[in-house]
């Protein structure tokens, strides 16, 4: 799919331009003509041209906090019965940037005989697999306005457990980030001075002061290769920021909040996709698509071969283990005897939810006094290998009656 920049007027010579995903300039005439009336020009936008306008935009992909919007805004014209194609023509007047595109390229594959989901399963990356499955299973039983909005629950969920995480990495994050900038500030701006001094008083260096003036004079010296090292490092840390990451989400500590987050994720769309009459081996494939994490996806898959072997959901689960937490195993086994699986799968999310975030704020309380700790300790070292070699030419000197 490439990027098309347009420009159009219609019979009263009104000026319309924008842009817009296809597969050639052909399929981007046969939009306008459809939908305003006469081309004037189809530009291809170059790579480079479309990720900065991606960048500027700050919208590279779209997000939950805006799925969540578009699902509630078409299920509550759907709800008030309005069409289809009309509800996402009026998402699109008043939405601008991604909003505005998807709305455009899902009215165009309805009007070419494309279903609501086969639409959406052809914008990749902008819709997930499980929320196209509950899509195609609304439109099949006639509740898609249903469907939508409990989709529109879900992100909105997912949009404050992103917002509650990340408020509560903000303080970690800025203490470590203003002790980072300040210990680099004295390494290379105030110790050298150190460094000269000590050398002129004929004293000898610390092995630390050594180091720090060595580094000093290679950055000096090599500050184009040392530059082209730093972006090399960024590069790769950007291109394995998925390894990265979950690497990071295996750490003690971490490892715990990641699956309950991941748990609470689970159970929430799996819950919708049974509720949306979707059968149980297909929704817990479909869920384990929705699980960041390569490891819990294959406990999901194997659970999913299990259930259709003729195991209960609660048995299948436990046996590849790690999977839910004893609550959540618990209350599927009731919901299952009960009938009620997709009300206590959605209940068993809300208490995983309520118990990762007092996880979250005990983790938050206990690094702020560790943070503070090792910093004390950096600084204490920092201040000893700095007063030290003065320290002894100090207690060197004559004393004097």
């Amino acid at each position: 799919m490439n990027v098309y920049r347009w420009c159009a007027r219609d019979k009263q010579g009104k000026k319309f331009c924008g842009e817009l995903k296809a597969g050639n300039a052909a399929e981007v005439a046969e939009f306008i003509r459809s939908n305003y009336g006469y081309v004037t020009k189809i530009k291809k936008i170059r790579h480079w041209e479309e990720v900065y306008t991606n960048f500027r935009s700050g919208k590279f992909e779209i997000d939950d906090g805006i799925r969540e919007s578009f699902f509630r805004q078409l299920s509550t014209l759907l709800d008030g019965g309005i069409s289809l194609i009309k509800g996402l023509e009026m998402i699109k007047l008043k939405s601008r940037g991604c909003i505005y595109e998807v709305s455009n390229s899902l009215i165009k594959n309805l009007n070419r005989g494309f279903s609501l989901s086969a639409a959406m399963n052809k914008q990749k990356g902008t819709f997930t697999p499980a929320s196209i499955k509950i899509i195609e299973a609304g439109e099949n039983s006639g509740s898609l306005s249903i469907l939508l909005d409990e989709l529109a629950d879900y992100y909105k969920n997912q949009n404050e457990m992103r917002r509650f995480i990340r408020n509560a990495c903000i303080y970690p994050c800025i203490v470590v980030s203003i002790t980072a900038c300040t210990f680099i500030f004295f390494v290379f701006k105030v110790l050298p001075v150190f460094v000269e001094l000590y050398s002129s008083l004929g004293i000898e260096e610390t092995a630390f002061l050594k180091l720090i003036d060595f580094a000093g004079d290679n950055t000096q010296y090599f500050h184009w290769e040392a530059a082209c090292f730093f972006l090399f490092f960024l590069g790769v840390t950007y291109y394995q920021r998925e390894r990265i990451k979950e690497g990071c989400f295996k750490l003690p500590g971490l490892s715990g909040c990641y699956r309950k987050m991941m748990e609470i994720r689970y159970c929430r769309i799996l819950s919708i996709m049974l509720r949306s009459g979707i059968a149980i081996p297909v929704a817990l494939t479909a869920a384990a698509e929705a699980l960041q994490s390569r490891e819990m996806n294959k406990k999901s898959m194997m659970a999913s071969y299990v259930v259709t072997r003729g195991a209960r959901i609660s048995q299948a689960i436990a046996l590849n283990g790690e999977l839910f937490s004893e609550t959540s195993i618990e209350f599927i086994s009731i919901g299952e005897d009960s009938g009620k699986l997709p009300e206590m799968l959605m209940e068993a999310a809300d208490i995983v939810d309520s118990e990762l975030q007092a996880k979250l704020k005990n983790l938050k309380a206990s690094i702020e006094p560790i943070l503070l700790i090792i910093i004390a300790f950096l600084v204490g070292c920092v201040i000893f290998s700095v007063a030290s070699p003065m320290m002894g030419l100090i207690s060197g000197m004559p004393e004097y009656i």
